[in-house]
């Protein structure tokens, strides 16, 4: 058949926040056989006052759904992998099926291993257009869009099935958050109060997570699992890492995006797996030194269960020249005023470190990321968190606790003679001895060319 002559097909593709469709998953949309595929892909975002991911996906597949204008419509989710005649057999099936207004690939196995009769997934559903034209997702507390979908058909009198013949792969469940982290049994008081350690990075500071970060964190015996975001690593990188004692890797690809703007979303997913009253710590990757065990800042943690602990920077309003580049940058004229005032009032934190409880830091790590992609920090010319961390803190100052500032030991804009190696070499303070962690900001600790030893 002449490609003119094939079926045309918009396939929609919803990607999740800050990633991007695995490029084997968009080929073989690409190559499928005796159709023509129209690829449309976007993200689903979601809105502070989302009750649950299902309400997300609901707006997002609603949205998306408008750029369609083919007699035949297909959700494809992004680790959905299609077998090359999959769209092909989906059109064929609603062609010799008027009943049918929608009809699925088994990508899960679910028709055949759930108990959940009637249930459709959509992550490679084809609609026919007319009917989609009239579906409004939506989603309740206790069932997902594809449910109330369905549900909602079905009350019309209109089918919708599985094909059995349709083949597609799910991709995604060897690499997402919930597979790769660390479970508790929940029912081990002393594993549910395990401290976990959270670390993000690219290729640049891939060796100084391998060499300087991670070697200097158990050179002290701090044994704890360090979760891993990984952005745009090499799969014989990423095999490399999950090698390594106690590290859980999340591998994500690279987008451009800076990792302190990204680590917001990943971290928020990572935090609400955890046990809420778990202790749990960031740093930087690049340029951060553990120089102690890492017990008594659990400890304050454990005290202050509701509190971030954040370090203030050396030097705040007016002698820090970011605090007004950043906040007089903001586009909106309320919010622009707003940020410059409170970061005028108040101590300037410093975001390559933050601790608290995993479900203290959730609601941060939510909030940051609803901030940078709202009208809150729209146009600051922040290339980080750090804004985020501010505002956040300042908006209600019993979020915070001022840590000691030992746990993120800004270098950069301290008195010359301030920080020196001591013949052993430990990066020390002329005021405070050993620096339990070390921060390079602005690279600021590459003037002591130190290495970490075993």
């Amino acid at each position: 058949m002449q490609g003119d002559l094939l079926p045309a097909v918009d396939v929609l593709m919803l990607c999740r926040p800050h990633s991007e469709p695995p490029s084997v998953v968009v080929d073989a949309i690409h190559r499928q056989n005796d159709v023509n595929v129209r690829l449309h892909i976007a993200t689903g975002w979601p809105r502070g006052d989302d009750r649950n991911r299902w309400q997300t996906i609901a707006r997002a597949r609603n949205q998306i759904k408008q750029r369609a204008t083919a007699d035949w419509v297909m959700f494809v989710d992004d680790d959905v992998l299609l077998d090359p005649h999959c769209v092909a057999t989906l059109v064929h099936r609603l062609e010799r099926s008027p009943t049918l207004g929608a009809v699925a690939a088994d990508y899960d196995l679910e028709n055949q291993t759930s108990a959940n009769a009637g249930h459709v997934g959509m992550g490679a559903c084809m609609f026919r257009g007319d009917v989609l034209k009239s579906v409004q997702f939506r989603s309740t507390a206790n069932q997902c869009e594809c449910a109330c979908c369905c549900e909602d058909l079905r009350r019309q009198g209109i089918g919708i099935t599985y094909c059995g013949i349709a083949q597609a792969t799910h991709l995604g469940k060897a690499n997402r958050v919930a597979d790769v982290m660390p479970r508790p049994a929940s029912h081990d008081d002393r594993l549910a109060h395990t401290p976990y350690v959270l670390a993000a990075f690219d290729r640049r500071d891939l060796q100084r997570f391998e060499h300087q970060f991670l070697r200097s964190l158990r050179t002290w015996g701090n044994t704890c699992p360090v979760i891993a975001v990984t952005y745009g690593l090499y799969p014989s990188e990423i095999r490399r890492l999950t090698q390594l004692s106690n590290v859980h890797v999340v591998a994500r690809p690279s987008n451009g995006t800076m990792v302190p703007i990204r680590r917001l979303y990943e971290f928020a997913e990572i935090t609400q797996r955890l046990p809420a009253n778990a202790a749990v710590a960031y740093w930087d990757v690049s340029d951060v030194i553990f120089q102690t065990p890492l017990d008594s800042l659990w400890q304050s943690v454990a005290m202050r269960p509701d509190r971030i602990h954040a370090v203030i920077e050396p030097k705040g309003y007016p002698d820090n020249a970011v605090i007004p580049a950043w906040s007089l940058s903001i586009h909106d004229p309320w919010h622009r005023r707003n940020a410059f005032e409170l970061l005028k009032r108040n101590p300037f934190l410093n975001s390559g470190f933050a601790a608290g409880t995993a479900a203290t830091l959730h609601r941060y790590f939510s909030a940051a990321h609803r901030m940078r992609t709202g009208p809150e920090l729209a146009g600051t010319t922040d290339w980080g968190d750090q804004m985020g961390l501010n505002l956040y803190c300042h908006q209600q100052p019993d979020r915070w606790h001022a840590a000691d500032q030992g746990w993120n030991y800004c270098v950069h804009d301290r008195h010359v003679g301030e920080v020196t190696v001591s013949p052993e070499g430990l990066v020390i303070s002329r005021r405070i001895g050993k620096i339990p962690v070390v921060h390079g900001n602005a690279r600021s600790v590459r003037q002591f060319a130190i290495s970490v030893h075993h």
